[in-house]
This record gives C-alpha cells, structure tokens and sequence, in this order.
C-alpha cells in the first residue's frame, strides 16, 4: 500500500481536499477531524482542551500533536482493507517524526495572503486563523513550516489553484512518484 501525506499551512486547503479526493473515490483521511488521532498538549505531551480564545502565550506552549499509536492503526485498517493508496491530510508539530510511514509527503503551498484569506473564512470548518491569538501564531510559524517541509523533501504543490486543479496534481505526483519507486534488489 502507498501512504501519501498532505501537509500544508493552516487554509492551505488541506481538509478541502480531503473531501475532495473521497468524494473522488480515494481513501482519504482528515487527520485534523480525527479527535483519536490528534490533540492539543503541553510542554510534557500530556493533552490538554484549548481555550476558546487562545493567547500567544498559550499557544506557544502547547503543540497540536498525533497519537503515533493511532496513526499507525490507521495505516494498517487501511493496508488490511485494499492495496489502494491511502491519502492523509493534515499538520502536526510532531508530524517530521514519522515520515519514515509515509512514501510520499506533499506540501500545499499558499503564499501568506491566501493564507490570512482561507483562515477568515467563516464557513471554514475549523476555527484556527479566527479565534484568539491564532492568526498570529500561523503567520509566525508560516516560514519555518514551508521551510522545515521543503528541507524534508516534499514535493511541492500550488495550493493557491482550484481545488480540482490541486486533486489532480496531487494525483499526479503520486503517479510519478509510484512510476520512479526502485524495488529492492535481490
């Protein structure tokens, strides 16, 4: 089974494309929408509920993190149900830590406006970009989590194009990158 993983900044359009590619046929899974899967914590990773109104400070000293036990069930339901790819889309702070589950990471790049658009959308599902200090926080972090990505070698895709644009280059480099796999000699 191939793993692609779909990362992007907060409004890159990661949970769009989500339903997106479902909607298309594709087992994909918004990991921002699973509560098992991702969850707020401290300093010591141990959760904790976000307030409504997060401030800088609060924010700075809490990570949205994954369940690495949890990711990997996911990945193995998904393995015993088909041999089709299985698309993840999301962000976490300690999402680089298990890159090795992957066999592609994709970065969805918006540029900062795009960004500071998509996240004050009311009708956005998730909240981040709205409420409290948050806004403020993706705008910090935009240039280390494109940077951090890009050292990690993902392929990067234009966020900024429609979303049916963005689905089939997704599908595209997932293609190629299936195309350019080298098997194991012996």
């Amino acid at each position: 089974m191939f793993v692609v993983f779909v990362t992007g900044v907060s409004g890159s359009g990661k949970s769009t494309l989500a339903r997106t590619m479902a909607s298309w046929g594709h087992r994909a899974v918004s990991t921002d929408a699973d509560p098992r899967l991702c969850y707020w914590s401290d300093s010591s990773g141990c959760p904790v509920q976000r307030p409504a109104e997060p401030d800088a400070s609060w924010l700075t000293m809490h990570e949205w993190r994954w369940n690495p036990r949890h990711l990997d069930e996911i990945i193995a339901d998904a393995a015993n149900q088909s041999d089709d790819p299985l698309w993840l889309f999301g962000q976490a702070a300690n999402a680089a830590e298990f890159a090795d589950r992957f066999d592609l990471t994709i970065l969805l790049e918006v540029d900062q406006q795009t960004m500071i658009t998509r996240v004050q959308n009311a009708s956005r599902g998730n909240d981040f970009g709205r409420v409290g200090d948050s806004l403020s926080i993706a705008l910090a972090s935009y240039m280390p989590f494109v940077t951090a990505w890009r050292r990690h070698g993902a392929v990067i895709v234009d966020g900024t194009l429609d979303v049916e644009t963005v689905a089939e280059e997704l599908l595209m480099a997932a293609a190629s990158a299936v195309l350019h796999r080298r098997k194991p000699s012996g």
